[in-house]
C-alpha cells in the first residue's frame, strides 16, 4: 500500500517535523539522485537501473510545493514499480486522483502521505470547521500543494467534509471524510446555487465559507431548507475549481431519498424571484 510504504520511509529516517522533509535527500537515501533539467513535455522524469534511479524535475516549476510534490511522485514511482525503467510525467499525472491511471494514483498517494505524514500532521490539524484558509496554512507548513493539502486533510479530518474539484463547470471528481454519509453529483453541471458556478459564471468567489442549499452538490432529495457550507477557490488559469464542503450541526441537511435524482427546478423568465421572496441565483 502506497501510503504504508511512505510512513515506513519516515519511520526509518526518524522524521517528526515538517522541517525536516527534505525529499531530494530522501530520494538520495533510497538510491536515488534528483537533479534540476529544463524537461519538453512533461514535469518530472524517472531512469532506473537496478535499484539506482536519477529523478529530473523540471526547473521551469515555479512553485516549492509543486516541485516537492513531482520529486516526491517520483520517488513512489521508484519505491513501487521497480520493473520501469524509464517513467516520464506529465503535470496531470500528478493531479490523478480518481482515473484509470493506476501506477500514477499510487505515485500521488505515496507523494502525499511522504510530504504529509500522517502521525505529523494530524498534530497540526485544528479542530472546528474546515477551511481554505486553515488548509492554506497547513500547506505553507508542509511546503506542499494547496490540492494535495486538501485531499490530505479531508482523507484524514473527522469532519463531514469533502473536496470537490470541478472543471469548465462540471463536478469531475470529489474525496471526502469518513464521516461525510453524502454522494457528490459527479459528473454533472455544477448548480447555478453554488459558489463553483459563480465562478464560471464570472462572479467573484467569497473568501469565507457561505451556506447554500444542500442540492446544489449533493444526490438525492434534501427539503428546500437543507444547506450545508461551501467555499471555492479557483486554480488560476487550469479552468479548474476547487470546493470545501462541509456539514456540521448548525446547518439542517435533512436527507429524504437517494433513490432517484431530484428534478430539476422550474423557473418563471417572466418573474425574477423565487416563491420565497429571493431572486433568482442564475
Amino acid at each position: 500500500m502506497p501510503s504504508k510504504r511512505a510512513a515506513s520511509i519516515i519511520q526509518n529516517l526518524h522524521i517528526r517535523y515538517p522541517s525536516e522533509i527534505y525529499v531530494r535527500d530522501i530520494a538520495m537515501s533510497l538510491g536515488a539522485l534528483v537533479r534540476d533539467r529544463e524537461l519538453q513535455g512533461c514535469e518530472a522524469r524517472l531512469v532506473r537501473k537496478g535499484g539506482i534511479g536519477i529523478i529530473s524535475v523540471n526547473s521551469f516549476i515555479p512553485e516549492e510545493g509543486r516541485k516537492r510534490f513531482a520529486i516526491a511522485h517520483e520517488i513512489g514511482h521508484f519505491i513501487l514499480h521497480s520493473g520501469t525503467q524509464l517513467i516520464l510525467c506529465s503535470e496531470d499525472d500528478m493531479h490523478i486522483w480518481k482515473e484509470s491511471k493506476a501506477h500514477e494514483i499510487e505515485a500521488n498517494e505515496f507523494a502525499a502521505s511522504l510530504l504529509m505524514p500522517q502521525e505529523i500532521i494530524i498534530r497540526f490539524i485544528k479542530i472546528g470547521q474546515p477551511t481554505l484558509d486553515m488548509i492554506s496554512e497547513l500547506a505553507i507548513e508542509f511546503r506542499t500543494t494547496l490540492t494535495a493539502t486538501a485531499l490530505r486533510y479531508v482523507g484524514l479530518s473527522k469532519e463531514p467534509c469533502a473536496l470537490v474539484v470541478s472543471k469548465n463547470g462540471f463536478i469531475k471528481w470529489y474525496r471526502k471524510s469518513d464521516s461525510f454519509n453524502f454522494h457528490v453529483k459527479v459528473g454533472d453541471k455544477l448548480s447555478f446555487d453554488s459558489y463553483a458556478f459563480d465562478y464560471f459564471d464570472g462572479v467573484n468567489l467569497p473568501e469565507k465559507p457561505d451556506t447554500v442549499p444542500a442540492h446544489a452538490w449533493l444526490a438525492g432529495e434534501f427539503d428546500e431548507e437543507a444547506e450545508l457550507f461551501e467555499q471555492s477557490i479557483s486554480l488560476g488559469s487550469y479552468g479548474v475549481v476547487l470546493s470545501l464542503l462541509w456539514i456540521c450541526d448548525h446547518v439542517k441537511t435533512t436527507y429524504r431519498r437517494y433513490d432517484e435524482e431530484p428534478e430539476e427546478p422550474e423557473f418563471d423568465l417572466t418573474n425574477p424571484f423565487t416563491p420565497d421572496g429571493r431572486r433568482w441565483r442564475w
